[in-house]
Parts: C-alpha cells; structure tokens; sequence
C-alpha cells in the first residue's frame, strides 16, 4: 500500500472517529449515521475528481474536511453543530479560559488530521455516489434535516444572511417606538405589608443556571434549594434569550436584542426605580473585560462596582464567586447605610461554561462542573446567612435568578448525565423572591419567561411607570411574547413547559414585531 493511500485512509478515517465520538456528548446515533453517510460523499466526490484536476480537487478536498471536522469537534464539545450564537461570543474566548488547554490541544489535532494529503483509490463503482447521497436524503426526510453536517452549516449561513438583512432594515422603522408603549405595569399582587415603602432591592444573576441542577437529588445546591421551599419561588419558568450579552439587558428591559452590544434606549427597571429616587449599582464580576464593562456602564446604573479589587481569584481574571458575594454585601451594606433606598445588581461569573471552582469542591473535586456548582451555593449559602444576621434583612429584598439558562457542553452533560435538554439554549430556570416574613409560595409560570421578571417584581413592589415591555407580570395572564425565547439562532415556543420550534405561520408572524422592536429600542430615549 503506498503512502498515499495510507494518508488518505488516515485522514477520512479520523473523520469517522470524531462523528463516533460525539455520541458522548450528543447521547443520538442518528447525529452519528448522517455525518458518516456525508463523510463517504465527500471522500467519494473528491475521490471521482481527482484524476482530472489535482491541485484545485486537494483545495476542495482540504475544504471539506476543514468543515466537516468543525462540524465534528464542535457537536462532541456542545451537543450541537457550530451556531451563531458560537460565533457572536468569539470575543470572549477568554470566558473558556478554564479547559483552554483541552480545546487548543482538541483544534491542533483536528487541524493536523485535517490537511493530510489525499490520493486517488481505484476501483470505486462509480454508482456509489448517488446511493449514498440518496441514502443520506432519505435519512433526514424520515428523521430530521437538523442531523446533517452539511443543513447545519447551511442553517448558519442563513440565519448569518438572516441578522445581516434584521440589522440594515432596522432603520427604516424609525416610529416603531410607540407600538410598545404600555401606560404602566398592571397590578395582580399586593405588595406584602411587612416591607416598607420602597424597599431595597438586591438582584443576583448566576451565569448559567438551570433549574434542575438546584433540584438535583445529589444536594450539590443544597442553599438554593432550601432558599426556594421558603420564599416566593416560580416554577416552570424558562430564559427567553441567550447567551449573557442578550440576556442580561434583555431582562432588565424585558426585550429582545440583536446584537450582543446594542444598548436600547427603552424603559429599564433602573431606569424606573431611579426615577423613584433609588440609588442603583451594578456589580462587575469581569472588570478587566473591557467589552463586558463598557456593556454595563451603558445600562444607565449610578455606579459600577468592581473595578476595586486587583487581586482577582476566579477564572478568566475575574471575581471568584466567593468574592463576588463578598462585594456584593459589602456594596448593599454600604449603600443601606446611605439612608436611600437602593437596587444593587451583581451578575456572579463563577460558573461559566469550563470552569473549575477555586474554593470549595464537591467530593472527590474530579468534576468541575459539580464543584462550580457546589461552591456556588456555599458562597450564596454564606451570604444569605451574613444577609439575615445584618440590618439590611428588615427591609430588603433578595431576587434570585440566572442570566440564562446552563449551556449543555460535554462537560455539563458529564455531570448531569439522566437530564435530557430540548434544546442547548433554553432551559427551565430558578427564579424566587426572598425577604423577612416572605409567605412561602410556589406559583406555575407555565412557560412562560425571563420577559417577565421585571413586570413580576414591580408588580409585587405596587410599583408602576410607563414602559415598552414585552413581558408581563407572572401573576396575571399570559401575554403575546412571554413563551417565545429569540437569539441569534433559535426561535422557539416554551408555551405550556413545552419547548419546541416555531412553526414557518409564527416565525412569520413574530418578524415584523421583531424587526418593530429593534428599531423602537435603537431610537433616541426622548424620540
């Protein structure tokens, strides 16, 4: 056999190795039989080419497998093929800073395989090709397109065409603003009589965080769970936007984003309470994250804490979860003791996608997503037990949440092996109220989403200003948007705890209110 036939035989053969071994992360043979079928095309296309032109047939062939392994490493590491989504957050490559060594060394090999030479093999019956195309058609009409390797990477070039056209036609709605004007937040609480007039409020967004793993019966969020059963506490509950950039403004405006940095000129719930004389802060877990500070410091907070602390211990130069929580009682303890009251916001960073816990490990410390996880609720368990020993706990609120929900990589999936996920970007999320003489409740939101969080603590608050917000409070009705979860990739219906894709009828439906709301939240705040 001579050198060239070995090579070759190398090289498509470790293509089959990668589409074997992403049915460990992915759990789905069918994943696996329609990149193996897709494999042969490639090498039996390039294979009836090569006698006539070698050099443009060994770029071609070279293409091909550049992105068929793509394809390949990216479903073994994140159960899905490479998305948007994947692409919009390049610029925080940083953020995967804790497996970097993993996924570099995973690209080099990739990479190397990739660009062995390839030779002409003989004796091919030229009438394989188109049985196996065929078969490959076949497969994904009975089964589903969303298998493919090759509809995943045109499903990225067309949602990539898709954000493209959404971000040049935004302009030409410049009156949109006032079709999402809403005179005020409607009442269906009443505000507690135990809490004082304007409450201080504490807010906490966990990066990445699923409802399940706090009800996970290994009590590795033992706290989290303990702080549900005895608070007001909603259940069935999802994110309606992915990843943080759009998650988080998106829920502090309870709208939609386009673009990881577009800021909107909407209502916010700083903006509100800072007109009832509040004193708001945010916390900044990444202070040396340029992009990620100037993304907050144009969300209109009074203040931005964070940048005070040099010796940063968490992962990716950021705030560990235990200093993140040491902050945050420090800056609400200051701001208590101004004599105003205050909405003090932190985003804690600590258990983001690859990384390992710097503090506490959850038994043997082999798993870094259980330790992420674990540590998360002691430093939370922590705080909330300085929090009710401190003066604060006679008139604040706590709210608990998570920017979105986990993402389900290889590694997450590695820890929660028998949680089955709809969809990687859209989850079950917590979301509870906490305060001193709280009534414990649990209310069934019942698909409905992270639209709704801001609607839902100003109703329970009695507080209520003219907005633009897509959400509603969750303790009233449904309404039009508060089940449709967008981002760059994926719109879905979470309607009922179902999740599942719009239809061609509701994506259609759903555009124009989309491209509405871009224009409306990019125009001038006094427009």
């Amino acid at each position: 056999m001579s050198t060239g036939l070995i090579l070759t035989l190398v090289k498509y053969a470790f293509s089959a190795l990668l589409t074997f071994i992403s049915i460990a992360c992915t759990k789905n043979i069918k994943y696996t039989i329609s990149s193996l079928l897709e494999l042969a095309c490639i090498f039996l296309i390039v294979n009836a080419l090569l006698p006539a032109a070698h050099l443009p047939v060994i770029i071609l062939s070279d293409l091909l497998s550049l992105l068929f392994n793509a394809q390949m490493l990216v479903l073994s590491f994140g159960a899905v093929y490479i998305t948007l989504v994947m692409l919009t957050n390049l610029d925080s490559l940083e953020d995967l800073f804790g497996k970097l060594v993993q996924y570099l060394i995973a690209i080099a090999v990739v990479l190397a395989f990739t660009f062995l030479p390839v030779s002409h093999v003989a004796g091919i019956p030229t009438f394989i090709l188109p049985v196996v195309i065929a078969a490959d058609i076949v497969f994904l009409v009975v089964f589903d397109a969303q298998y493919s390797p090759a509809y995943g990477l045109y499903d990225l070039v067309r949602t990539v065409v898709l954000n493209i056209r959404r971000t040049k036609l935004v302009q030409r709605h410049p009156d949109a603003k006032e079709k999402f004007a809403r005179d005020g937040i409607d009442d269906y609480r009443e505000k507690p009589k135990s809490l004082p007039e304007n409450p201080n409020i504490i807010l906490i967004f966990t990066e990445g965080l699923s409802q399940h793993m706090i009800s996970d019966k290994r009590n590795i969020m033992a706290n989290f769970q303990a702080y549900q059963k005895k608070s007001l506490n909603f259940t069935n509950y999802y994110n309606h936007t992915y990843a943080t950039y759009c998650a988080l403004i998106g829920q502090l405006t309870s709208g939609y984003q386009l673009g990881n940095y577009d800021q909107s000129s909407l209502t916010s719930l700083q903006g509100i309470l800072k007109a009832r004389g509040y004193h708001t802060t945010v916390i900044n877990t990444e202070p040396r994250n340029k992009l990620f500070t100037a993304y907050l410091g144009g969300m209109g907070f009074d203040e931005v804490r964070g940048a005070e602390i040099t010796d940063l211990q968490g992962e990716a130069h950021s705030l560990s979860d235990r200093q993140a929580y040491e902050l945050l009682f420090d800056a609400a303890m200051e701001n208590h003791t101004k004599g105003t009251p205050h909405l003090t916001v932190i985003y804690t960073f600590g258990s983001h996608i690859s990384f390992d816990s710097p503090d506490e490990k959850y038994g043997n410390g082999r798993d870094t997503t259980l330790n992420k996880m674990y540590n998360l609720d002691i430093q939370f368990g922590r705080f909330m037990e300085n929090f009710e020993a401190s003066d604060m706990a006679d008139d604040t609120i706590i709210v608990m949440t998570g920017d979105h929900c986990a993402y389900g990589d290889f590694f997450y999936r590695g820890a929660y092996p028998y949680y089955k996920r709809a969809n990687v970007d859209c989850d079950e999320m917590p979301l509870f109220i906490h305060h001193k003489n709280v009534r414990p409740e649990n209310i069934d939101a019942c698909g409905r989403n992270t639209l709704c969080m801001v609607p839902t603590l100003l109703d329970y608050l009695d507080v209520s200003a003219p907005n633009y917000f897509l959400g509603t409070s969750l303790f009233g009705p449904s309404g039009k948007y508060d089940t449709i979860f967008f981002d760059a990739t994926y719109q879905l219906t979470t309607k009922n705890g179902q999740i599942r894709e719009l239809t061609k009828e509701e994506t259609r439906q759903l555009e124009p209110v989309l491209m509405d709301y871009f224009a409306a939240k990019a125009l001038p705040k006094n427009s």
